[in-house]
């Protein structure tokens, strides 16, 4: 069993991570970029969709 030093060690161990440079996992998955730059836009979409049905159900509903 761990004690609470060796918990408390591995918890720490993020302080020494630089913020400032990228995972590694974005060299190795780069596939990922256009998707997540496609966030915003799908977002908007839906927001707006959203939008039209709540607008048709209040003027259904006068």
């Amino acid at each position: 069993m761990r004690n609470e030093d060796e918990n408390n060690k591995k918890v720490n161990a993020a302080d020494s991570v630089d913020p400032t440079e990228a995972p590694e996992i974005l060299d190795k998955e780069a596939d990922d970029k256009p998707a997540a730059m496609n966030i915003r836009t799908t977002i908007i979409i839906a927001v707006v969709i959203l939008a039209i049905i709540y607008a048709i159900y209040e003027l259904s509903t006068k």
